[in-house]
């Protein structure tokens, strides 16, 4: 990997649109090949920019010969997220029927693995819906864990000090891209 362009000051680019692309289709490929017999695959974004991580792997998985592949939104308040009800809706908003969890392989995505809470909320919010397998997508994991949550499929690990930020922007208006702010 070359070294992290600059972008503004105090920031450096470390995955570029082009980057992105690349991860986004890599990702689809590793959870078909590990998914391919399975029924079917939820894709459940946590809302933010995994949204549109997790809308971006559904397209690609879409264009392969995956499994059926749905989406949901796992909505939540990431700062108090056992101070708020989470939900789960689908792309129009409306509440989405966990059924379709039950004995399906669910892929929660989110675009920073910080220090892994959100995931582990998310991830605690689905299983009393049975899914037969849960695993974990980031597009960048930053590797400051405090609770037992790894990522299954990555697009970068990047060790960072525990100041620096990183900030993903999937939904325009300029190009993607994923930056480490100082």
């Amino acid at each position: 990997m070359s070294a992290p362009s600059t972008h503004k000051a105090g920031e450096a680019v470390i995955l570029d649109a082009e980057r992105i692309a690349r991860c986004i289709q890599r990702i689809a490929r590793q959870i078909l090949e590990d998914h391919h017999a399975a029924q079917s695959i939820v894709i459940a974004a946590i809302d933010g920019q995994g949204k549109v991580l997790a809308a971006r792997i559904a397209g690609a998985l879409s264009g392969m010969d995956a499994p059926k592949t749905l989406s949901c939104i796992i909505q939540m308040d990431k700062d108090a997220p056992l101070d708020h009800p989470i939900s789960l809706v689908d792309q129009e908003g409306a509440a989405f029927d966990s059924n379709a969890i039950n004995g399906a392989v669910v892929i929660v995505v989110d675009d920073v693995l910080n220090s892994g809470r959100t995931l582990l909320y998310g991830v605690a919010h689905l299983l009393p819906a049975r899914p037969r397998h849960v695993g974990t997508c980031v597009l960048v994991d930053r590797i400051h864990r405090r609770f037992p949550v790894r990522a299954d499929y990555v697009g970068q690990s990047l060790s960072t000090n525990l100041k620096a930020h990183i900030a993903v922007e999937l939904s325009g208006p300029g190009p993607d891209v994923a930056l480490l702010k100082d």
